[in-house]
């Protein structure tokens, strides 16, 4: 036996328990809201020049994002109804994913969130669609 092959072999035993442990089947549940409009910001020279951030209203809050790559180039439009969720769970890397076809998620930052005053819930939570049939 080769002496890398047991090395190799627990390596991959690990690699597989990670990738398993992160496929943990919990359906991921989603909000409506609503794309209310956007606004642009410019920046010092030097910096990014101009920079346009979109607001999504949803669960009683408005969240400011930007940066969803393909889908921010063009394809938010003011009154736009999407399905998202919320990650909050690096408080240094905040994140809104919106549901797209095909149960795709485009990954947005969010730059800011504020809670809409006397604003109630939106209704429950939409789970996503089983990607098994």
């Amino acid at each position: 036996m080769h002496p890398t092959t047991i090395p190799r072999a627990a390596l991959f035993v690990l690699l597989a328990a990670t990738v398993a442990a992160s496929g943990d089947g919990t359906p991921r549940t989603y909000q409506h809201g609503t794309i209310t409009g956007w606004s642009t910001r410019y920046y010092p020279a030097g910096l990014s020049g101009k920079h346009k951030f979109f607001e999504l209203k949803g669960g009683g809050m408005i969240y400011q994002i930007d940066d969803c790559g393909s889908f921010q180039a063009g394809q938010f439009t003011a009154g736009q109804a999407v399905d998202y969720r919320v990650d909050e769970a690096d408080p240094h890397d905040k994140r809104v994913y919106i549901r797209r076809d095909g149960g795709k998620e485009y990954k947005c930052k969010m730059d800011g969130a504020k809670a809409i005053e006397g604003a109630k819930p939106d209704a429950s939570p939409t789970p996503a669609p089983s990607a098994k049939p």
